[in-house]
């Protein structure tokens, strides 16, 4: 089967007594909060039960996992007076793949056939996640969330999964409806985007070995304890996303600001900026690496891939060029998106505003994908006499 191929969405048993349409979006779309959340507050009194005799009560460790809970929906917590909008988006896998499964769910349980069903079911879900992500936040009262952005958000991303979802599982919408031209962009813009995140894994994995020291040293300066490893450990993994978005800007260039005036990239050294003692920020490096120049070159292997695919689905000479063009695009916009979703305040002062620039990051790899996919792509085939 081809990248492009998609198979027909597989039959649905229509239950005897389907449950009404609001009953099923709304119960879905609170169990999907509700259960995402039991996630984190499971592993919050783990590690309160590690040092049950601690600073911490195990209330503050329930409003741990909520505020942990919230920033996976984009609402910033504020501590000590500080909003801090660089959020672990590691933390909105959990509400998304519970919103996955509670649209199935509710899909089936109430028969969705058309679209104008999926709508209803798709408000109801938003409305039972908005609700919960309103109490939750009510309840938080430590880290002042913003109770109308947290139902807002969670209605809206509860919406988004669930129409998608739904429209997907009743066969209303298909990707083999799409042209197939638009399904070979899109396939090569995602083996471009998958290459370059492969690139930066590796370039992440690099840093942290070679700092080892450093980390090692900074974690065991925090003597923050079982309790307060376990849930370093579980706050440094959901920072990852924003760690390979961050080294994908540093490969291709544009880099990454961590402080005011401070900038890491392959062509300037990091400045003496004070940064938090996080784990993952001290893998940062220090100086230029030998060859940095080179790095950028990522990016063109990446498009290199991309025209290659193209050039396999039969887009080749004028058409290969506008297919590679187009698969740029979608690359860097792809790029610019998240790098705006990862930038933002880890702190005050010079730390109001760190993280890639989204503008730049994105013509970065529309260039670079671009070069690649073209120099591949826009060959014209050539043909054999015989």
């Amino acid at each position: 089967m081809s990248l492009t191929a998609r198979s027909a969405p597989p039959a649905r048993q229509v239950p005897a007594a389907p449950l009404p349409l609001v009953v099923a979006g709304a119960v879905g779309g609170a169990a999907a909060a509700g259960l995402s959340l039991l996630v984190l507050v499971v592993i919050a009194l783990a590690a309160w039960m590690l040092d049950p005799s601690g600073a911490q009560e195990w209330t503050q460790m329930l409003e741990v996992a909520s505020g942990a809970w919230l920033a996976g929906l984009g609402v910033p917590p504020t501590i000590a007076g500080v909003t801090l909008s660089l959020l672990p988006l590691g933390f909105a896998l959990l509400p998304i793949v519970a919103l996955v499964g509670a649209a199935r769910w509710a899909t089936d349980a109430s028969a969705v056939a058309r679209g104008t069903e999926v709508a209803v079911v798709a408000l109801a879900a938003a409305a039972g996640f908005a609700a919960v992500a309103a109490v939750v936040a009510a309840l938080a009262r430590s880290l002042d969330p913003a109770v109308p952005r947290a139902a807002l958000t969670g209605a809206a991303l509860a919406f988004t999964v669930t129409v998608v979802v739904s429209l997907r599982r009743t066969g209303v919408i298909s990707p083999s409806r799409l042209p197939e031209q638009v399904r070979d962009i899109l396939a090569a813009g995602t083996i471009a985007l998958l290459a370059l995140v492969v690139a930066a894994g590796g370039v992440l994995a690099i840093a942290v070995v070679a700092r080892v020291n450093d980390i090692t040293g900074l974690i065991v300066g925090l003597d923050a304890g079982a309790s307060g490893l376990l849930l370093l450990a579980v706050l440094t993994l959901a920072y990852v996303p924003i760690a390979i978005v961050w080294a994908i800007a540093y490969l291709l260039g544009p880099g990454v600001t961590v402080s005011a005036g401070s900038v890491v990239s392959p062509y300037a050294e990091l400045s003496d900026a004070a940064l938090p003692g996080f784990p993952l920020l001290a893998a940062l490096p220090g100086q230029v690496p030998s060859g940095a120049a080179m790095f950028p070159l990522a990016g063109v292997v990446a498009g290199l891939l991309a025209g290659w695919f193209l050039r396999r689905r039969g887009c080749v000479a004028m058409r290969g060029a506008l297919c590679a063009l187009s698969t740029a695009a979608v690359a860097g916009g792809i790029l610019a998106i998240a790098s705006w979703l990862t930038t933002g305040s880890a702190g005050t002062a010079a730390l109001s505003a760190v993280g890639p620039s989204p503008a730049w990051v994105g013509l970065a790899g529309l260039g670079a994908v671009g070069l690649g996919a073209l120099a591949v792509a826009s060959w014209p085939e050539r043909r054999t006499d015989g």
